[in-house]
């Protein structure tokens, strides 16, 4: 029978982002499970990356055939994510979701629009802002502001949309001393917001398309901030993604061919999913996601429960994918050495 062990970070934190991650691992455990599996998990800590080898001594006893991987980092240090990847990519056994190179990518913003734009694959116009001292004048306005290195909308708060100039001044400061990575300020894009959810490799499977549209909820601001989605006492947790109405044949393939162009040139795999917003008939992406919140009720899980996918299929699709493709990443030398130096060894 097959093996798969399950790995997720151990830390101390009450950060509700990292804490819904274990009720992931509950969720692809038991969907697992119902297909045959035999299931193990294991618990990712600091300490472990200053350590290669015992940390590859606590993965290799369990003996996995396919590792599925719900690391996503450290609530202080989200590149962790990167450097375990890159670990994951010496040992030679398949992993479930994306490599190094894409959860790289996606999660320096900068960065991503930068491929993205190189690409022919349409973002928003903005700026990386690392210091107050820059030439507010030159920044679009309206704006909307998020940090440089975070994802689960971490940094995204009411503050976050800029309609005025002189906001600049008093938004800034405050999130580069949060973020002194830097922000990225980029023009806000009104319209519709559209989700893309795709599996495999280019030229990728579509597994469904959901769409906000903001002016279906007066009075609530009109993005999705860290609060919308991890707490249930913000009015804007009730905004969910659904099937998109009133979209024509034209535009729906529009946005499937904007997601996949997005996913080839972030180097994505396994499984994954673009945000769009659109702006005067525009299409925008503002995120790219890979690894993307897997639990029952994510938006991925919506995503195939409408089009006819129960989730423990969904599960075992992606453990498939992932025991027919390459994992090889650098050199085993290397990789050591990387999570080393991110220990602080």
């Amino acid at each position: 029978m097959m093996r798969v062990l399950i790995v997720t970070a151990k830390e101390d934190t009450d950060r509700p982002d990292v804490l819904d991650t274990l009720r992931c691992r509950d969720s692809v455990a038991d969907a697992l499970a119902s297909n045959g599996y035999i299931v193990d998990t294991l618990e990712i800590t600091k300490e472990d990356f200053g350590d290669p080898d015992k940390l590859e001594r606590k993965i290799l006893r369990h003996g996995p055939d396919c590792i599925f991987n719900l690391f996503e980092g450290f609530s202080d240090d989200s590149m962790k994510e990167v450097s375990f990847a890159m670990f994951l990519e010496s040992l030679n056994i398949p992993f479930t979701g994306n490599g190094s190179t894409a959860l790289y990518s996606s999660l320096d913003k900068f960065l991503a629009k930068q491929l993205l734009a190189s690409e022919g694959v349409p973002v928003p116009r903005g700026k990386c802002i690392k210091s107050i001292l820059y030439d507010l004048d030159k920044l679009p306005c309206p704006a909307f502001v998020k940090p440089r290195f975070e994802d689960g909308s971490v940094g995204i708060d009411d503050n976050s949309l800029i309609v005025s100039r002189e906001q600049f001044a008093e938004v800034l400061p405050h999130k580069l001393s949060a973020f002194p990575a830097g922000v990225i300020v980029e023009e806000f894009l009104e319209g519709r917001e559209f989700n893309v959810g795709l599996v495999g490799h280019p030229p990728y499977e579509v597994l469904g398309i959901s769409m906000i549209d903001y002016k279906d909820y007066p009075g609530i601001m009109p993005f999705l901030d860290y609060r919308s989605k991890w707490d249930e006492s913000s009015q804007s947790y009730k905004i969910t993604p659904e099937s998109p109405k009133f979209i024509t044949e034209e535009m729906r393939q529009h946005l499937i061919w904007i997601a996949r162009r997005a996913g080839i040139a972030l180097s994505c795999k396994g499984y994954f999913r673009v945000d769009m917003r659109e702006k005067d008939g525009r299409i925008c992406i503002i995120d790219v996601n890979p690894n993307p919140d897997l639990n029952i009720d994510s938006g991925l899980a919506n995503q195939c429960k409408r089009s006819g996918l129960p989730y423990d299929a969904l599960v075992s699709y992606i453990v498939d994918i992932a025991l027919r493709e390459d994992n090889h990443g650098l050199a085993r030398e290397t990789v050591c050495e990387v999570l080393r130096d991110s220990a602080g060894y």
